[in-house]
């Protein structure tokens, strides 16, 4: 489950998250004053940056429960099989119905600064978020029912009486997406605070 590639990419997504808050908060007070259409953009990068650290963290957190839940007594009639399919498509969702409004916001304003000041800069960053925007509408469109309907299936469908096992699937699989969230939440928070702090331009005048 855990290779090279993934290992780089859960690095790449920390970095770019972390350089969203961080941005984010050098200006987070001043949007605040000036508001508009400045003030939604912040607030667009700074859930940006909440959703990329819950992805990481999400899986993490279903990695480190595959390998060691086997080995917890309370865990070893769980399908961690299911587990790991379930968990993977509950992140998926939330983190769809999230980005794709943000990431909207986000490639807007792009567009919107390369059609006011036409640089290389706003050209390469308007590319890029077109490129990003198309390819996660794409996937979210394509694998969103899939994801649905697997976890509709397992939470509220099938006939019979549930086992204790597929309950104890169910309860761990959302308590790890909250944890996540969670987690996600308080790292964007932290490092966007902290920079808000250091370049509050009110508060340092």
């Amino acid at each position: 489950m855990l290779s090279i590639g993934l290992v780089l990419v859960l690095v790449i997504d920390f970095i770019i998250s972390w350089s969203n808050a961080y941005t984010c908060g050098t200006v987070w007070s001043e949007s605040k004053a000036t508001g508009g259409f400045f003030r939604v953009n912040v607030v667009a990068g700074y859930i940006m940056s909440i959703i990329g650290f819950t992805q990481v963290y999400g899986v993490i957190y279903i990695i480190l429960f595959y390998y060691i839940g086997p080995h917890i007594e309370k865990f070893q009639n769980i399908d961690f099989e299911a587990f790991v399919t379930l968990s993977s498509d509950l992140l998926f969702v939330g983190i769809g119905f999230a980005i794709i409004p943000t990431g909207f916001l986000i490639w807007i304003n792009s567009l919107r600064a390369f059609w006011k000041n036409k640089t290389l800069k706003n050209g390469l960053v308007g590319g890029w978020n077109s490129y990003a925007q198309i390819r996660n509408t794409v996937t979210v469109a394509r694998e969103m029912p899939s994801a649905i309907g697997r976890l509709a299936e397992a939470f509220f469908g099938g006939k019979g009486k549930k086992k204790k096992s597929d309950g104890a699937l169910m309860l761990v699989v959302v308590f790890v997406a909250i944890l996540a969230a969670l987690a996600g939440y308080f790292t964007a928070s932290a490092i966007m605070k902290n920079a808000d702090k250091k370049y509050d331009a009110f508060e340092n005048i």
